[in-house]
């Protein structure tokens, strides 16, 4: 009981495009605290539509008025598992990650996914892939943000990816699997700084150590042997002819 001496409950809203729905309760000491946290929630805990069960959205406490805290989106993903348990034997995944801007000026990245019927050829894939990129960024130049993460989880967008994109090659499915934040009214997020190449620095080039010469062990001089007297006499000696 010590631990929740003094902390107060504050109730936690859904985005107010997604319908301001209660969340769940956090405890605190000090509201301010609170600002900034991020929190991930089931969409069908915000909409009711347990069909949607692979779908989760990433909402952020971005203000406290007395005792609720009000968020604001900050990201949408499906769960990997549904992605994948689409992707069939002689079916082709085309992915694609791209920057778009919203009419209320919010910069997201999206990362949709499309299935195709069979193995297109590359230059099937990449008409495709321009065909998503084109259809999200005029999406976006002509409808807010809460538009448009409305119509991705109605599947309204992902539909009509598929019937149009299906006049390029047959598309089998059509998701989005990733939408991230990168700029918003609310916030912005630090691009990491590049890192800097460390200066490379120059070798030192090791000096050439002298050999230590190497000492000649003295050899002894041999002192010439002293000749005897008889033997001198014995040289100078002429043999006697017989």
């Amino acid at each position: 009981m010590k631990k929740w001496k003094g902390k107060d409950w504050f109730n936690i809203l859904a985005p107010r495009e997604l319908g301001a729905k209660l969340l769940g309760q956090t405890p605190t000491t000090d509201p301010k605290s609170l600002v900034g946290r991020n929190m991930e929630v089931g969409v069908p805990d915000i909409t009711g539509d347990r069909s949607k069960y692979y779908m989760k959205v990433n909402v952020r406490i971005n203000k406290i008025e007395g005792k609720t805290c009000l968020t604001s989106f900050n990201g949408f993903e499906c769960a990997r598992e549904h992605l994948l348990r689409m992707v069939r034997k002689r079916n082709q995944k085309v992915e694609n990650v791209f920057d778009v801007v919203t009419k209320d000026g919010w910069l997201l990245r999206i990362k949709p996914w499309t299935i195709l019927n069979g193995k297109p050829a590359a230059s099937v894939e990449s008409k495709m892939r321009m065909f998503t990129m084109n259809f999200f960024n005029e999406f976006a130049k002509k409808n807010n943000t809460s538009d448009l993460i409305r119509k991705v989880i109605s599947t309204e967008i992902q539909m009509r990816i598929k019937k149009e994109g299906s006049k390029i090659y047959p598309v089998r499915f059509s998701e989005v699997a990733r939408i991230k934040v990168l700029r918003s009214p609310e916030f912005k997020v630090a691009k990491p700084k590049p890192e800097e190449k460390p200066k490379e620095k120059k070798e030192a080039k090791p000096e050439k150590k002298e050999k230590p010469k190497e000492e000649k062990p003295e050899t002894k001089k041999k002192e010439p042997v002293k000749e005897t007297k008889k033997e001198k006499k014995k040289e100078t000696k002429p043999k006697k002819k017989k």
